[in-house]
């Protein structure tokens, strides 16, 4: 397989070079950069970088296109701005790029880059009102048919095995799976080690059939293999995201159900809410920053389920009395 070349800058550093031959004034260029290498410190990923500079470039053309100089955007400037994306783009576009803008200027005020003793433009700036979107799920029926496939005989076959059961059982990212060490596995304490968004190390639990397939795994067909990473080629090389979502998808063809790596991860997590789980502990395991961003699922539990779930840890049926 013929691998893309690797992406050298991404969107948020080409926008400083692209500021700098555009009609954009030197304050923009100036705050976009001081942005772009605070986020480099911050360790955020490359995909966040890029939809930051994706958004802000945005603004930039628009900027330009009115001949409306960058310090002397106002809140009416920002109100023009999305106004001009009605109709043009989905609302969660344009609510996308306005949390973008939110952002770039609270840096720019914290950091005393904004002009002194102005006020920030995005202050008083209401998202768009959405309708709310419930993302389809797999069902349990639908992922034992893709357990099925693979052909745990093969070192490929149960790898995938292995594959879909931890993106199942565990909620974690595709870019946190590739990256899974041998010895992030501790099958005494029963738990896996990630490191997630911003370089954030969490620990969650597997279950016990999870660790007993990536026990026969390591045992059967990765132990002789070289190199660290847990899912990795024939030759020992840690998987490509593109790699790894072809396999998914050639599983799903087999059985005729779309999978991805993120749909798993969503699916999952619904399927978890479900049992009650407390969000803060769902949280923790996805590796939200934000609870809100956790509680898109909680919509999932039913009265009938908040019943069951209550009269298992009711509050006054704890007391000693």
């Amino acid at each position: 397989m013929k691998r893309a070349p690797a992406r050298t800058e991404d969107a948020l550093r080409k926008l400083i070079e692209v500021s700098a031959t555009s009609d954009t004034d030197d304050m923009f260029r100036a705050a976009a950069e001081q942005f772009y290498f605070t986020c480099r410190v911050k360790n955020l990923a490359e995909k966040t970088l890029s939809t930051y500079g994706e958004r802000l470039e945005n603004f930039r053309r628009f900027l330009d296109l009115v001949h409306v100089p960058f310090e002397q955007v106002e809140k009416p400037t920002i109100q023009r701005y999305i106004l001009s994306m009605k109709d043009r783009v989905s609302d969660h576009t344009v609510n996308d790029r306005i949390r973008a803008l939110k952002t770039f200027f609270k840096f720019l005020i914290t950091e005393g880059i904004w002009n002194s003793g102005r006020p920030n433009p995005m202050d008083g700036i209401q998202y768009i009102r959405t309708e709310s979107r419930f993302k389809p799920v797999l069902c349990q029926e639908e992922v034992e048919k893709l357990l099925k496939v693979p052909n745990r005989r093969t070192f490929t076959g149960f790898r995938n095995f292995c594959i879909l059961y931890v993106l199942w059982d565990s909620l974690i990212r595709l870019s946190e799976l590739i990256n899974i060490k041998i010895e992030d596995i501790d099958f005494k304490a029963g738990t896996l080690r990630v490191m997630g968004k911003g370089r954030k190390e969490r620990r969650l639990p597997l279950g016990g059939k999870t660790l007993r397939h990536l026990h026969s795994y390591l045992l059967r067909f990765r132990s002789p293999l070289p190199g660290t990473v847990l899912f990795c080629t024939r030759q020992g090389l840690p998987m490509q995201k593109r790699h790894l979502q072809h396999v998914l998808e050639r599983i799903g063809k087999r059985v005729d159900v779309h999978v991805t790596p993120h749909l798993m991860r969503h699916s999952a997590a619904s399927h978890l809410a479900l049992t009650g789980i407390p969000a803060f502990m769902l949280q923790r395991m996805l590796g939200h920053t934000s609870l809100n961003t956790t509680r898109m699922y909680i919509h999932l539990i039913n009265d009938e389920k908040l019943r069951q779930v209550f009269q298992q840890f009711s509050p006054g049926d704890g007391l000693r009395l």
